[in-house]
């Protein structure tokens, strides 16, 4: 997939264990895309569960549905599974990488992964029109997540050069947010700056320069955090899970007992770090 190295989500990474159960189950050569769906029905993830309660998807139907005559001799090796992938699969695999890279990740979830499987075609005889468009609609998407602070205490921090935004600092933090996120979050900060003590926290590299950001109630709702982001050079070095508790522990400190983050993507990355919630769908 790609050229560089894809990384996995533990809820992903098992997904795939899952997927690889039920081709030794299923006495195949290869991963199908049916595989992939069940693993990825199978993995521990509340969306995902949410999803399969609220539209009625049937794994264990999923399962017993006969699978169409396949392709044998068309098997791929694959970087993160231990048997051959079809080519089908492989190319549903590129395209989730190709979701992951629009969405400026560098994990690959199952939602991703379910986005570009019901998008293939390849999944059309185990779901109905209405189930697939319940999943993408809520199990591969940002969703709003919740974090009680009642019992929060600061975790032990793991990026050191961490700091509160400074005036000086305001043209460089903008320049930033273009250029790592194509100005996504440009006009949210500029409202951040033009408050009289602007909650926004930023990383810098050893040379001084932004690395990251992440600020909370720079619009006029209150108890919201976000946007944060990270240089795409420095993911994976603990800068996010920093600048992350580190509002939370402003913002505990300001009085909040419960706060909101809006549209978090990356959703397994907040329930490890803080213990958020996905706020469930209402019905």
């Amino acid at each position: 997939m790609r050229n560089r190295k894809v990384k996995l989500t533990k809820q992903m990474a098992n997904a795939i264990v899952l997927a690889e159960a039920e081709c030794l189950r299923r006495n195949s050569q290869s991963i199908l895309p049916v595989h992939l769906l069940i693993g990825c029905l199978e993995q521990d993830s509340f969306t995902v569960k949410e999803a399969i309660h609220h539209s009625g998807i049937n794994v264990n139907a999923i399962r017993n549905t006969e699978t169409p005559a396949e392709v044998q001799n068309s098997d791929s090796s694959h970087e993160h599974f231990n048997m051959p992938v079809s080519l089908d699969t492989k190319q549903v695999l590129e395209e989730a990488v190709g979701y992951m890279e629009g969405y400026n990740q560098i994990f690959l979830n199952e939602g991703h992964v379910l986005r570009a499987l019901i998008n293939s075609g390849y999944i059309e005889d185990y779901l109905t029109l209405e189930q697939k468009q319940y999943l993408l609609s809520n199990a591969t998407v940002s969703r709003d997540m919740m974090v009680d602070l009642t019992e929060y205490s600061c975790s032990e921090l793991k990026y050191q050069n961490i700091r509160k935004v400074r005036p000086a600092d305001s043209e460089k933090l903008i320049q930033f947010v273009e250029n790592e996120f194509s100005g996504r979050w440009t006009e949210s900060i500029k409202l951040g700056l033009n408050k009289t003590k602007p909650s926004i926290f930023i990383a810098t590299d050893p040379a001084g320069a932004i690395i990251g950001f992440a600020a909370y109630d720079v619009g006029n709702q209150e108890g919201c955090f976000g946007p944060m982001g990270v240089a795409m050079s420095n993911r994976s070095e603990g800068i996010g899970y920093t600048l992350l508790h580190q509002c939370l522990y402003e913002m505990k400190m300001q009085g909040y007992t419960k706060i909101i983050i809006g549209g978090a993507g990356p959703i397994e990355f907040y329930e490890r770090s803080s213990s958020a919630k996905v706020i469930p769908v209402s019905q």
